[in-house]
């Protein structure tokens, strides 16, 4: 009886601490999946399957703001990946993959620490019809030169300072992330841009350590105009390790078509030095989305990449890269945002 009474006041206890949490903050639920029917065939092999992440990044997560007066704010913000076809959750050995990160806002800005993308990784999503994802995405050519850099997408470890939204359309972020001992997780970079109005301006650049006496350096910048009937885009990636170097060039657009967007995009990608001069590659991709409410769409695309040389990209995998091989794609999937 007593064990009872003791376990009874226990989650009385913690349900009033929980209740007293809440009536300072502010917790959400959100997320999103995303199923594709997906054909890629590189190199004359093809392999059908179900993707999760044609259009979006099949994720679900948890975030936190507590107004502690005097316009500061802390936050904090756990995401992982989730695999909607099969149940299960990302393999990559990390729990919260995506982001786990706490931090300080105010009018100063904000201070954010953790695990988060980097600051070279957002001019590749912005100024891409497709973003990173899927057949017609432009990271499909993107590549750290076999550096060992693991931080193309984010950063372990990360102190980020992001500017305040109030600058008149200037923004921006610094980023440095200690690699704590191992090769290609040691970042530090830098974006800085400009938005107003229909025009939209930014420059990125990073170094990754690795475990050789050169850097893995990354610089981009991406422009794009909406002029109402269409948004057009243009997108530069250079990445540089050693003697090799890869500039990616990308031209794209999208525009409004019915209920839904056109998407359609040109990549190019040149390599040079160490013997890579003739492995160059091109990808064009077309896809459309069709927009059942906010929060729910269908799409689909398509996508053709010819590789030269020794370059082995692909648009999809399965099935691995072949150098010199072509690599197409189509997919069609439906999204869904909570």
């Amino acid at each position: 009886m007593k064990n009872h009474i003791r376990k009874a006041a226990a989650m009385a206890a913690v349900a009033t601490l929980a209740n007293a949490a809440q009536a300072q903050s502010q917790v959400t639920v959100f997320g999103i999946l995303d199923l594709s029917l997906k054909s890629v065939t590189t190199g004359g092999v093809t392999v059908n399957q179900m993707a999760n992440e044609g259009m979006l990044n099949s994720r679900l997560g948890f975030k936190s703001e507590e107004d502690l007066g005097g316009g500061l704010k802390a936050g904090a913000w756990l995401e992982t990946a989730v695999n909607p076809d099969t149940g299960t959750i990302n393999a990559s050995g990390k729990l919260w993959h995506r982001r786990s990160t706490v931090s300080l806002s105010g009018g100063f800005g904000e201070l954010r620490l953790g695990r988060d993308l980097d600051p070279t990784f957002y001019n590749l999503s912005v100024f891409d019809p497709f973003g990173t994802l899927g057949v017609g995405a432009g990271f499909n050519l993107t590549t750290n030169l076999g550096s060992g850099a693991a931080t193309l997408l984010r950063a372990d470890n990360a102190v980020s300072y992001i500017l305040p939204a109030d600058l008149g359309g200037l923004y921006g972020q610094i980023q440095l992330a200690p690699g704590e001992g191992v090769p290609g997780n040691r970042y530090g970079g830098a974006r800085v841009g400009y938005l107003k109005g229909p025009w939209n301006v930014a420059l990125a650049f990073a170094n990754t350590g690795t475990a050789t006496a050169d850097d893995f350096k990354l610089v981009n910048a991406g422009v794009s105009y909406d002029a109402g009937f269409a948004k057009l885009m243009v997108l530069f990636n250079g990445a540089r390790y050693g003697a090799k170097r890869q500039n990616n060039w990308e031209l794209g657009f999208t525009a409004p078509m019915g209920v839904g967007l056109l998407r359609a995009s040109y990549q190019r990608a040149d390599a040079s030095g160490a013997g890579t001069d003739a492995n160059d590659a091109e990808q064009i991709a077309l896809g459309y989305v069709y927009s059942l409410s906010k929060r729910t769409s269908l799409y689909g695309t398509w996508s053709h990449m010819t590789n030269k040389g020794a370059a082995s990209f692909k648009v999809g995998s399965p099935p691995n890269g072949v150098a010199g091989a072509t690599s197409r794609g189509v997919e069609a999937g439906i999204m869904h945002a909570f």
